[in-house]
Formats: C-alpha cells, structure tokens, sequence
C-alpha cells in the first residue's frame, strides 16, 4: 500500500500501534533521563570488558571507555589513537615512543593502540599531537543509535503484530539502483525466508564476511545481542521503498551494534577504492563523539568517497539523543541526514537542528527481522516469525534511501532526485524537510 504527496509515491511502510507507543517513550527515556543512559552505558562497558584482553586487533569487538572532558556522551575505544592527514607517519613514531603500536591503517588513517591504557592518556597523546598540527582522536565508538537500544530491553524490537505484504516481483521501482546498507551485515535466515524482501543480498560467512552473528559478544549464551538484526530490519525497510533495488550489506557494527570510527572509515574507503560505487550508502548509526574532537576517520572517508565518485548518495540517521548538538556521520555536509517526526514535530528522541535534511515518521515501523530470544531485566521476548517492529532514526534514513532509489530508477540524476525530494516535502522547525506520510497504513 502506498500513499501521494505531490507526485512522488511513498511506499506505505506498516505501523504497529502498540510497539510505536511503547518504544517511543523508552527511547525519549533514554534520550532524557540521564540516569538511564548512565545505567546502559555503564551495562555496556562491564559487558566488554573481557574483550580488552582478546589475542588480536578487531576493529569491532573491542573494549569501550567514557570519554571524558566532553559536554555530551561520549565514548571510544580503550587505548585506541586515530591520525591522518599529511605528518600521520610521523605522529605514528611519536606515539610509538610512547609505548603505542599500529594496529591498522585505511586510506590515509592509522589505528594505533596500547592496552590497558587509561582515556586521560588517550585524550592527553592527543592534545600533544593538534599542538604540532596534527589530526588525532580517540577511536569514537560508532553504534546504533541511541547507545545500547535494547539494552535491558529498553526500546528493543517487538515481536510485529501485523505484517506487510510479500516482496511484489512485478514492481519495478528502485530497478538498476544499488545500495550499500553498512551497518550489522545480514542474517542467513532472515535472507532466504519466504517473504522475499531479502533476496539476492550476498552473505559471505567468512571470519571478515558480512553475516550477523546475532549472539556472539562478548561470547555465545542463547540470547540475541543488543541489537542483533539490525543491519536485516534496515535493509528490509530499504526494499519495502524500493523493491527492485540491489543491496550490498557491509557489516561494520558487531550484533551488539558496536564499532568504531576507523571500522566505518574502512568500509567508506573501499568503496571510495572501488571502480564502481553504489549509487547509495545508508548509514543508520552514529559515532558517539565529543563536542571538541569530532571523528577524524570517518570525515576523511566521506571526503574520498566524494570526491572520486561525486555522485553516490550518502544517507545517515541523525541520532536518539534528544539533542540539536550535530552528530556525526549524519551532520557531514556531504550526507543526507534523516531524523523522525510525529506529526509536524520532531519525535521527543529525535536529534534535530541546521543539519538535518529530512525527517519522516519512524515509530513503530515493522521489517524484517530475525528469529531467537532476548534477555530483558525481568523477562524475556521470543521472535518467531520474520517480522519485527522497531523505532527511532535507524529506519527513517532507510525509508528516505529507499525513496532516493525509486527516484534514480526513474531517470533523476543523484542531485535532481534529492531537489525533487526536497521540492515535494515541507518546511518544519528543526525536522528540516518533512516528508509527510500522514496516510501511512496501520497495516
């Protein structure tokens, strides 16, 4: 089902009531009440903990910090320095004096790292290094937006109640287009279900593939993680906008919807390496920076993608936390950034300011989803189907990925169909362009 603003078709994407309802207040919760954002953080730095100690240097499953001597939430990766930029091979040295060891490198970036190192330290090497001139951050934590959703099961998917149509093979709307949906990579199960809205998406299974391991930090125990399917659900939401569009999904997040600045940087440089770009990325995550050092890794990737190929389209979730401070990826001026809205007004989660460009309803939506148990505080949810309902700028930036492809099948060029987006949307305080949708189905 769909419904008409102007010319342009927006796929009705279902809504369930009850989810919507429910999950928005314990976003809003975790988006005011600092005393809960402080118990989910704390919950996901105990929970992490171990991995401080694991053999190796994966550019996910790491150890996190609070940052501290930040105005907002702010966290990164333990004993983890990122630098780039022209002197970073001489930043590189310097640091190693200081007992610090390169433990990757993407474009012109270098991750280095030093255990058991406490963030005064971290934040103190990088002082030292802006006083020379040179860029250099802490390794922000990238996640899912807000930090830890489904944490204690606030704002955690629910089990949908009511589900939209089997994948249409007859409809042609999104054909030609490709989109990256970077993110928790993709469930096995969820792909080759019945309902179609995955088809065709590559897994790779392998150690470095995209497959959602969906329980597997910091070790196996049953349950789903914090936010296993993740990467499934935004994918799914893009296909319901755009049903012939081809998806590549790009696991950068572990299933606890974790990463950092220099695993997104990583995948955004391949692309910018690669002969051929999709013609769209979405991004419905955030690097969980502070308010002084903003991510020196994932700026430069958008800037390479950019620059060798002009025309893809990047699309970012503007962020939980309640706040008009800019939050990155989304605040780039090279990205589309998506908030949510209820009604005319910006959802009471949703960030909002200058930089968002779209904002569209996103409570309670339902897409694919995975199946298997979650752990609550007091309770546990069971998925047994494929469908879920979910809620917050996650899936509203892929609702707006989707209506871009629909415009790109149809002949527009990358920049005319973002005009014709805007030019068919409506002016709102702090939502940027509201992409009204007030007919939009309960089902």
């Amino acid at each position: 089902m769909s419904v008409l603003f102007g010319k342009l078709r927006v796929p009705g994407v279902t809504v369930d009531p009850d989810a919507a309802d429910r999950q928005r207040i314990e976003l809003t919760s975790l988006a005011r009440d600092n005393a809960v954002a402080v118990r989910v953080v704390a919950g996901l730095i105990s929970r992490r903990a171990e991995l401080l100690d694991e053999d190796g240097h994966s550019a996910t499953r790491v150890a996190i910090e609070r940052v501290p001597q930040s105005g907002r939430l702010a966290l990164a990766a333990a004993g983890e320095v990122l630098v780039t930029g022209a002197n970073r091979e001489a930043a590189a040295v310097l640091l190693q004096w200081r007992g610090f060891a390169v433990v990757g490198r993407t474009g012109p970036v270098v991750r280095l790292a030093r255990r058991h190192t406490a963030m005064t330290e971290v934040l103190a090497a990088c002082d030292a290094l802006r006083e020379l001139g040179i860029t250099a951050a802490p390794n922000y934590v990238t996640a899912v937006a807000a930090v830890g959703k489904g944490m204690t099961g606030l704002a955690s998917p629910r089990p949908a109640t009511l589900v939209p149509d089997v994948r249409s093979k007859h409809d042609r709307t999104g054909a030609g287009v490709q989109v990256a949906v970077v993110d928790t990579g993709l469930d096995v199960g969820a792909a080759s279900a019945s309902h179609g809205w995955l088809d065709g998406i590559p897994i790779d299974d392998s150690p470095v593939g995209n497959r959602d391991l969906l329980d597997a930090v910091p070790a196996p125990d049953g349950y789903l993680d914090e936010a296993a399917g993740h990467g499934t659900f935004v994918a799914g939401l893009v296909r319901q906008a755009a049903p012939a569009c081809e998806i590549s999904a790009i696991k950068v997040l572990d299933s606890d919807g974790i990463g950092t600045d220099f695993a997104v940087a990583e995948a955004l440089f391949r692309l910018a390496e690669a002969e051929v770009a999709p013609h769209i990325v979405n991004l419905s995550l955030a690097c969980l920076a502070g308010e002084t050092i903003t991510p020196v890794a994932i700026d430069a990737a958008i800037d390479a993608l950019t620059q060798r190929h002009p025309d893809t389209l990047i699309v970012a979730a503007a962020g939980n936390d309640g706040s008009d401070a800019p939050t990155w990826p989304a605040a780039n001026k090279s990205v589309l950034s998506v908030g949510a809205c209820d009604g005319a007004r910006p959802a009471s989660y949703s960030n909002t300011g200058y930089w968002v460009d779209f904002s569209l309803p996103a409570d309670g939506v339902v897409s694919t989803y995975v199946k298997g148990m979650r752990r609550c505080e007091d309770t546990t949810i069971e998925y047994v189907a494929d469908y879920a309902s979910w809620s917050g700028t996650s899936f509203a930036a892929p609702q707006v990925s989707g209506l871009l492809a629909g415009l790109l099948s149809d002949g527009h060029r990358p920049s005319a169909a973002v005009a014709e987006l805007k030019r068919r949307a409506v002016r709102a305080d702090g939502v940027g362009r509201l992409l009204r949708t007030d007919d939009r189905t309960d089902g």
